[in-house]
């Protein structure tokens, strides 16, 4: 019986058409399915060698660019910081020539404000002089070189003469050249009276000083004078109206007119 079958399979025209169904049916594959298999499987591997060399190439790149980068990055950087430092430097020496403009300004400032006082304080002083001046013209005084003068109207001692001058802020009257002595000449004159001058010896007999404690440089003495009067002390000296040498010394308590000198810086 079964080799009946099997002869009538081998003969049946579809006998390995049925042989190829039932492998199917029963799960098996045919003959050429493992070539498929490593076909296809060989496929992916080269696909996925392609993707890795793709994929490394392009991180390769990615590298190199992000390296630039960075080094480009660096550059920048330094030159920044190069630029930065610069910056600071002319920002110090802006600051220190700012500091040193404002001590200059705080500097001429002080000294401006010095010199408004000081101008201030002479213009003051100046206004004075000549409201002094003014009134001391006014009340007869003659200007002469670097002084004014004031011949008296009434007759006093040496002593008396002398304290009406410092009442006045002045002093008897010194005569240190030729030019003031003619100039006193002319102020005696208009009195044609001798007049007492700041020149006396009655701290020492025969030492003639000036009032201020000075020593005569030029003297103008009369012929034959000084001669200290004879029994009479005579230690006080006065200038005549007369021509050329003028000076004679009396007697500190006669009664004389006087003349007075002030220096314009006394004023």
């Amino acid at each position: 019986m079964a080799m009946k079958g099997n002869a009538n399979a081998k003969h049946h025209p579809d006998a390995s058409w049925n042989v190829y169904e039932e492998m199917r049916g029963g799960g098996l594959e045919p003959l050429n399915t493992r070539t498929d298999v490593e076909l296809q499987s060989s496929g992916h591997s080269k696909t996925a060698n392609r993707r890795y060399r793709l994929a490394a190439v392009s991180l390769g790149l990615l590298s190199v660019v992000l390296l630039i980068s960075i080094i480009l990055l660096l550059i920048n950087f330094n030159h920044l910081t190069a630029a930065r430092d610069q910056l600071q430097t002319s920002y110090t020496n802006l600051t220190a020539a700012r500091d040193q403009l404002q001590t200059s300004y705080t500097n001429l400032t002080a000294e401006k404000d010095q010199l408004q006082t000081s101008y201030t304080n002479r213009t003051a002083g100046l206004q004075r002089k000549l409201s002094s001046l003014e009134k001391a013209f006014v009340e007869g005084w003659r200007y002469f070189s670097s002084s004014v003068y004031y011949i008296s109207t009434e007759k006093k001692s040496w002593s008396g003469s002398r304290e009406d001058c410092r009442g006045k802020g002045a002093d008897l009257v010194i005569i240190n050249s030729r030019e003031e002595q003619e100039f006193v000449d002319s102020l005696s004159v208009c009195k044609d009276a001798a007049v007492f001058i700041g020149l006396t010896d009655q701290e020492t007999e025969g030492i003639w000083k000036w009032v201020d404690g000075s020593e005569p440089t030029t003297l103008y003495w009369m012929s034959g004078q000084p001669n200290n009067g004879g029994w009479t002390k005579q230690d006080c000296v006065v200038t005549g109206p007369q021509l050329g040498k003028r000076w004679n010394d009396k007697p500190c308590q006669n009664l004389q007119y006087w003349i007075c000198e002030k220096k314009l810086k006394d004023i």
